[in-house]
């Protein structure tokens, strides 16, 4: 199944809804979006269907098995049927949560996605990729579950918190690193559209190609292994960690270019601080480790698979064992003190 990538305006998702082919549709929405826009996204003007509706929390704290479980509970206790189609209103973290609801509610139902945020435009609504967190870590309860449709407005970019912005330019950094059109559009300070437009039109393409991520798709991780330890360790926004990780990534095994380019991206993009969370503080290997040990591109239980970057554009898989990367880590732990960019 292809998933139909299309820009709307805001006042038409309603009439994309009305056109879906069904009777009943679930509705999870972020509940701090719906506060901002549930008067642009009228749902009484949903016609001839049942419009069953959850909030969830915000952003993260919605991705954990009890919140899974009462949405699951509240669609099945109001009575649905497997063409039922929901609709995901919100960043990230809510389609995350809301696409494993769709894989799992009688064992699967046509999903669709409205992506609130840049982050989610840009890389968690395309790809199918669904997941909650476990205490373990992120996203390590999951699945694979193409949504329908993927709706971009670009107006929700307006209410962004300077915080959300800047997760997201995180992610649109690391595609730089992997297509040298994206990296020009972003160093010649493109129109943001266009720069969303690349990007989810590059991760569609890698998942067309591998959707179970056997394969090429896997260097769409570049940054995640090192950067979802970080986001759990200091408790930053996932895009800010993506973009620390894949700098910690840089300074352990690239090159001196590689932190270059990092850093005259991040001056493209108008991506603000410069000290890494670890900055003048004692680097959390042991945690570091911990978090590596647990990740989903562990490829053997002594071993991890790292994307590395020889240039813009010309990207690898390597395998790590855990003890050359404790080794690297401890070697340069009194210089990753003072790491900046």
């Amino acid at each position: 199944m292809k998933t139909e990538i299309k820009n709307v305006e805001l006042e038409n998702i309603v009439e994309e809804i009305n056109q879906l082919q069904t009777d009943t549709v679930l509705i999870i929405a972020d509940h701090h979006v719906w506060s901002l826009y549930s008067k642009d996204i009228l749902l009484e003007k949903i016609e001839n269907k049942k419009v069953l509706f959850w909030k969830a929390a915000d952003g993260e704290k919605v991705k954990n098995i009890n919140d899974f479980q009462s949405a699951v509970e509240f669609f099945l206790d109001k009575g649905i049927h497997r063409n039922a189609h929901l609709i995901v209103i919100g960043g990230g973290a809510t389609s995350d949560f809301g696409g494993l609801v769709a894989a799992t509610i009688l064992r699967g139902i046509k999903w669709s996605i409205v992506p609130t945020t840049l982050l989610s435009m840009v890389d968690a609504s395309i790809g199918g990729k669904v997941a909650i967190n476990s205490k373990s870590g992120k996203n390590l309860i999951g699945a694979f579950h193409l949504p329908t449709n993927v709706w971009i407005c670009p107006k929700f970019i307006e209410t962004l918190t300077p915080v959300e912005k800047n997760s997201g330019m995180g992610e649109i950094l690391k595609y730089c690193f992997l297509d040298y059109t994206i990296y020009d559009l972003v160093i010649r300070k493109t129109d943001m559209g266009q720069i969303i437009d690349a990007c989810a039109k590059y991760k569609e393409k890698l998942t067309e190609e591998d959707l179970k991520e056997t394969g090429v798709r896997r260097l769409l991780n570049l940054g995640h292994s090192f950067g979802h330890a970080v986001e759990f360790i200091y408790n930053i926004p996932h895009g800010e960690a993506v973009m620390w990780g894949m700098s910690l990534l840089f300074k352990l095994f690239g090159t001196e270019k590689n932190l270059n380019d990092i850093t005259a991206l991040k001056k493209a993009l108008e991506m603000p601080g410069e000290n890494s969370p670890w900055f003048n503080k004692e680097f959390p290997i042991e945690k570091i480790m911990l978090y590596l040990s647990k990740d989903k591109k562990i490829s053997a239980l002594s071993s991890i698979d790292l994307v590395m970057i020889k240039d813009i554009g010309n990207a690898d898989i390597e395998t790590k064992t855990f003890d050359e990367i404790q080794a690297v880590l401890e070697a340069n732990k009194d210089e990753l003190r003072k790491f900046t960019l």
